[in-house]
């Protein structure tokens, strides 16, 4: 690994952990923040069919707005992957709510572009653990 992986890696992992951080104080919008333009993005919530475009992703996780209570949250096994100008981040979230209670479990993987030295995500997929 060289060094510029191992910055890479760092910031993206920094970088989804910022977005992590609002998602769990109830502000999904806020995952946002680090998007490119044309990003794309699934989910197990709503967004079964792919979105497209940042405005589109930032349109539909303001109608999720409300509907995530503030939580507890940690990042499992996470793994950044570095190729070049791009990024791959993926791990397992383990939500838990503000009295203990541990909550759904999801596992998520985020496709990240470095943009003039800034990684900025270009595909998310979030997707429940299901029982085996």
């Amino acid at each position: 690994m060289t060094m510029r992986s191992k910055g890479a890696e760092e910031a993206i992992l920094a970088t989804e952990r910022d977005a992590l951080d609002r998602w769990s104080m109830g502000d999904p919008v806020g995952y946002v923040e680090a998007a490119a333009d044309d990003m794309t993005y699934f989910d197990d919530i709503g967004a079964h069919a792919r979105v497209d475009g940042i405005e589109a992703v930032r349109d539909y996780l303001s109608t999720l707005e409300g509907q995530i209570p503030p939580h507890r949250y940690e990042i499992v096994n996470p793994r950044v992957q570095v190729y070049g100008d791009v990024g791959i981040l993926t791990l397992r979230y383990h939500p838990s709510s503000l009295d203990g209670e541990t909550l759904t479990p999801w596992k998520a993987t985020a496709v990240y572009r470095r943009v003039d030295e800034r990684w900025r995500v270009v595909h998310t997929h979030w997707s429940m653990v299901k029982e085996a």
